[in-house]
């Protein structure tokens, strides 16, 4: 965290899978981008879920303890301007350690969004949330005041490339890196002038397959071996390691490899056909987000001997620490 007096920057990536967040004195947090609504207040059994409400609104869970029917994902590129994105804001908010004095905290927010919206989404969620105020209460009886008092983005994925250059993991060199940050549903590429750090719109893509690809597969897997359909927790950790499911023990290493490596061939292959012209020109390839912990060193295969190996701390991560250090430099 950098700021004066009560001033705080806050990077939230608020991706389709998780929600990741750098927050106070650097502190990381990150939660499934889900929620649902909740008619209870308080139970008064002294449980130790979170539920939260916005300016005394209806009451909701957040992240693992989102689950039933009602649970809300919300998926578009907009989602920092849209209501049905303000609970995962606000839990984010929330566990980012900001306005636990309280007293109201000023909030200037990095985030960011893929570079083809990138325009329309920075107008419209600055005109959503810049200069909002937000008490968000938990049923426990503590409130954090927040006022979002800036909103600073950038395109998803240059926020990466500057943190690597702050950090001295990549050089200011004649070339493009590409950023491939390898999300849930989509994985968004984007191609920067390592020169001068500019984006380079037309390298600059998103591809239709993720990590949920893989968590469908192992979910059909484990369906067709136990004839039960696994909850989509469960499929997830099911990639790693095995898990026990209905009394077997299902998924792990020799049921993922397979389809990690159809992953991996998919985003290879759209990856050569829109850089095919430019493949020389590649000094950097950059593999982040949550795919990445799984495939991303399978990537190299497109530039031999550019493959840039982030800290597996940041990894998830480097995105909301891209944001986060953008907003402290505006807010300097």
């Amino acid at each position: 965290m950098k700021g004066e007096g009560r001033l705080i920057t806050v990077g939230i990536d608020l991706g389709y899978g998780d929600t990741k967040v750098i927050g106070v004195d650097g502190k990381r947090e990150k939660f499934p981008s889900r929620w649902a609504g909740t008619e209870a207040k308080n139970w008064g059994i002294g449980g130790s879920t979170t539920i939260l409400t916005i300016n005394d609104g209806e009451p909701f869970f957040f992240g693992d303890n989102a689950t039933g029917a009602n649970v809300r994902e919300p998926q578009g590129d907009g989602r920092l301007s849209d209501p049905d994105s303000l609970p995962l804001l606000a839990g984010a908010l929330w566990m980012s350690g900001a306005g636990t004095d309280g007293n109201q905290a000023e909030i200037v927010l990095g985030s960011g969004t893929p570079l083809g919206t990138f325009e329309h989404e920075l107008n419209a969620a600055k005109e959503f949330l810049e200069g909002k105020e937000f008490d968000i209460k938990s049923v426990s009886g503590e409130t954090r005041k927040f006022k979002l008092s800036k909103l600073v983005m950038r395109p998803q994925g240059v926020g990466a490339a500057l943190y690597l250059l702050d950090q001295g993991l990549i050089k200011t060199q004649y070339g493009y890196g590409v950023v491939v940050d390898i999300g849930s549903r989509t994985t968004d590429v984007l191609t920067v002038n390592l020169k001068n750090m500019e984006p380079v719109v037309e390298m600059s893509f998103s591809i239709q397959a993720g990590v949920g690809d893989l968590v469908s597969g192992i979910s059909k897997a484990i369906a067709k071996e136990t004839g039960f359909i696994v909850p989509t927790d469960i499929a997830r950790e099911a990639i790693s390691q095995t898990v026990v499911f209905k009394q077997r023990e299902v998924g792990g290493p020799k049921v993922s490899e397979p389809l990690m490596n159809t992953l991996a061939s998919k985003i290879l292959d759209k990856l050569r056909e829109n850089l095919r012209e430019e493949l020389d020109r590649i000094t950097a390839l950059i593999p982040v987000g949550g795919g990445s912990t799984l495939i991303g060193h399978r990537l190299e295969a497109l530039a031999p001997g550019t493959l840039i190996k982030i800290p597996a701390e940041d990894i998830q991560f480097a995105n909301a620490l891209g944001y986060r250090d953008a907003a402290s430099r505006s807010a300097q």
